[in-house]
């Protein structure tokens, strides 16, 4: 490993530094700072002023030119790197932390590796960070944030997954190179649900297999298991192929309603049932805009949510959410809806939202001195 990181960084030195920025946002999304950063290769660096600007003013620096020591001083402690060398020292208790690469210098400054600000840096903070390469962006959030509250026997939390369409004859949206949407939002479905009980949050599943249900069959599921929380998963398509990005719908009897043409007749008796339903519109806004936030943290394109009467939602008794995860029809969601890492990514958000949505039901009860000394 210690070869391997050398190597890499004898690379990184014959290699021209890239201008790039990184930037640093809280749990909600909101910028931090937006440091300037070096690409050296295929690793990204950042210069020792964005430890005080994004984590501490107060640190200071020293580094000692012939020997390529750097000594940062913060939060009484001492972090001590050496240029070249993955190795971290942490004084006063004489822990080590390894970096994927080493330090470097560049343009005579000594530049620290983004693993520095995403592995090292937030244990000193009692932070936890995600690092979304592709947009290179860094999301700091206290310790805690993304696990699961602790929910009492009493509490019977289930959440209702419902992947669109299914069957030979209900296929959704089709891509040009022959993806399907029942396809796409069943992988997702049974994805969630694996990482989501790994957390403590139990799944259904409206369906299992590509088979076709009725709405009816679908809400049943969610009755008959005391659902708590129902997403339907989607995808989107038009005519315009410009038209991209993820989008959320939720049920708000207000405005113009969605219904097909042919089932205008029938418009009364669904107006009553979507009526029902909107008595859990601002559980489904909370949940809505926890995971807006969490899949902006992917994309750089904003999430857009709206606010519709939905049939997809009629009956669905609980806070319910429609996620529309792309559009088939455009070259670049299409890339992203191909990619198995982007999917487990849609995924670990979607799980941080259910654990953000779930937290704010249902806080932690927090120990008192009294029981921690015990």
């Amino acid at each position: 490993m210690f070869f391997l990181s050398i190597l890499a960084w004898i690379i990184a030195l014959n290699s021209p530094a890239q201008e790039n920025s990184v930037r640093f946002v809280d749990a909600n999304g909101e910028t931090i700072a937006e440091m300037p950063a070096q690409l050296q290769g295929e690793q990204l660096y950042l210069s020792v002023d964005a430890v005080k600007r994004v984590f501490d003013p107060a640190m200071t620096d020293q580094y000692n030119h012939p020997r390529k020591r750097l000594i940062l001083k913060t939060k009484d402690q001492q972090i001590r790197l050496q240029i070249g060398h993955p190795i971290v020292g942490i004084d006063p208790n004489g822990l080590t932390h390894t970096l994927p690469t080493p330090p470097i210098i560049i343009a005579q400054q000594p530049m620290l590796p983004i693993a520095f600000f995403t592995q090292i840096l937030p244990d000193f903070y009692n932070l936890e960070a995600l690092y979304n390469p592709s947009l290179q962006r860094v999301q700091l959030r206290p310790e805690g944030t993304w696990t699961s509250a602790v929910i009492g026997d009493s509490v019977n939390w289930a959440v209702i997954i419902d992947p669109g369409h299914g069957g030979a004859d209900d296929r959704g949206c089709e891509s040009s190179t022959g993806l399907l949407e029942k396809d796409i939002v069943l992988a997702l479905a049974k994805r969630l649900q694996r990482m989501s009980e790994d957390q403590g949050i139990k799944v259904y599943l409206t369906r299992q297999t590509d088979t076709k249900k009725t709405h009816f069959e679908r809400i049943q599921v969610a009755k008959r298991n005391q659902g708590q929380l129902f997403l339907s998963l989607h995808c989107n398509t038009s005519f315009s192929p410009h038209e991209k990005g993820i989008k959320i719908y939720l049920n708000n009897p207000k405005g113009q309603l969605r219904f097909p043409s042919n089932v205008q007749s029938a418009l009364t008796g669904q107006r009553l049932k979507i009526l029902a339903q909107a008595n859990f519109l601002k559980q489904s806004q909370d949940f809505a805009h926890a995971l807006q936030t969490e899949l902006n943290f992917l994309t750089e394109t904003p999430v857009e949510m709206t606010e519709l009467p939905l049939i997809t939602l009629s009956e669905a008794y609980m806070p319910a959410v429609v996620l529309e995860l792309g559009y088939l029809s455009n070259v670049e969601d299409l890339e992203k809806l191909s990619d198995s890492e982007y999917i487990a990514n849609v995924a670990r958000a979607i799980v941080r939202a259910f654990q953000r949505h779930i937290s704010s039901i249902n806080p932690p009860v927090q120990s008192t001195a009294l029981e921690q000394e015990q």
